[in-house]
């Protein structure tokens, strides 16, 4: 039986801003069509999310419970359908008490990407157990000082949020004395760029420039004399996640907004700034972008949207908290000055 324009609707529900809560509620759309996520929320999360009623577990829970309601809603007509998140938003702003980002419970305007930090890390330690890992490398191979590094920093605490967002930056500190070169490797769950200047640059030229080498006037080597000497210090993608998560920096240290024009290419090699040595499969490839987090207005204030491409049409909509429209004629999204964070899937080597 063929698929009926009904069921192609499927999932393309809003959700209610309860009180400047755009910021979440952005963020939640773009997250919810993370399909690895959503599909392992559905079917395996029961297995990992903790006993008991620490905060963590329990947004976990209610995570899972908002992205059930979101996806078994379909639209009907023109009138537009859309859920309340209520209870989600008091288990998100209960976790939030005693950390770092406690503002984010006043009803007030906040940063989607402050908030996306916060969720992934509480999705994470809502389920994170101790992993055995055994690296069969040997000590002389390339990769090895990699996959120690993945070892020691993931198999402590591990969780599905590890495989799905996380990835492993290189880098390097070339001493200008010996000629020596140390590594050392960092997991990182989101690429953040800036851009060349303040009007308008493409996602390579962003990279680009984020990635640039760095020099530091004074550098200990433990390969050379005491006498401390300049170095130079450079970053290379080792491995990137299933999900690519490339946050722009638009709010700047003194209050202002950056509201330089994005432009990107809907799919996208990262080959090019991977290290070298990196046997990963993610260094050739290719990522698509599946959502986006726009930020519309000043530094001040202003409205989060989101654009998000739908898994059943491939088609584009913007969800505007309780109100969902396709994009045109659908074929893409609406890359510019209001691109804040971008959410890639990997789609083939």
């Amino acid at each position: 039986m063929a698929e009926s324009s009904f069921d192609k609707k499927k999932g393309q529900i809003g959700l209610a801003n309860l009180g400047n809560t755009c910021y979440l509620n952005a963020v939640l759309q773009c997250l919810r069509h993370v399909s690895d996520l959503t599909l392992f929320f559905r079917n395996h999360s029961d297995q990992w999310i903790h006993d008991g009623d620490a905060k963590d577990a329990t947004l976990c829970k209610a995570y899972k419970e908002l992205v059930q309601g979101l996806w078994s809603g379909t639209p009907e007509g023109s009138k537009p359908i859309f859920l309340r998140p209520a209870g989600f938003v008091y288990h998100f702003r209960n976790s939030l008490r005693g950390t770092a980002v406690e503002h984010m419970i006043a009803p007030l305007p906040h940063d989607s990407h402050e908030a996306l930090v916060f969720l992934l890390d509480q999705l994470h330690e809502g389920m994170k157990r101790e992993l055995k890992v055994q690296i069969l490398a040997p000590a002389s191979s390339p990769v090895h000082g990699a996959l120690t590094a993945w070892k020691d920093q993931v198999a402590p605490q591990y969780s599905p949020i590890i495989d799905y967002f996380f990835g492993l930056m290189e880098v390097r500190v070339t001493c200008s004395g010996c000629s020596n070169i140390s590594k050392r490797y960092e997991l990182f769950n989101m690429l953040k760029v800036g851009f060349p200047d303040f009007k308008s640059a493409t996602l390579q030229e962003c990279i680009e420039d984020d990635f640039k080498v760095e020099t530091i006037d004074e550098y200990c080597c433990d390969h050379c004399t005491p006498i401390r000497k300049p170095a130079t210090i450079s970053r290379k993608i080792w491995r990137l996640p299933h999900n690519l998560i490339v946050v722009v920096r638009r709010f700047n240290m003194n209050g202002t907004k950056c509201h330089a024009h994005l432009k990107a290419e809907l799919n996208q090699k990262f080959t090019e700034w991977f290290s070298p040595e990196s046997p990963e499969s993610s260094k050739t490839a290719t990522y698509g972008i599946e959502s986006i987090v726009d930020h519309h207005g000043s530094a001040n204030g202003g409205h989060y949207t989101a654009q998000v491409k739908s898994p059943l049409t491939g088609l584009w909509n913007n969800y505007d908290d309780e109100n969902v429209y396709q994009i045109m004629d659908g074929s893409k999204p609406i890359l510019g000055q209001n691109s804040y964070v971008l959410f890639y899937r990997r789609k083939s080597s």
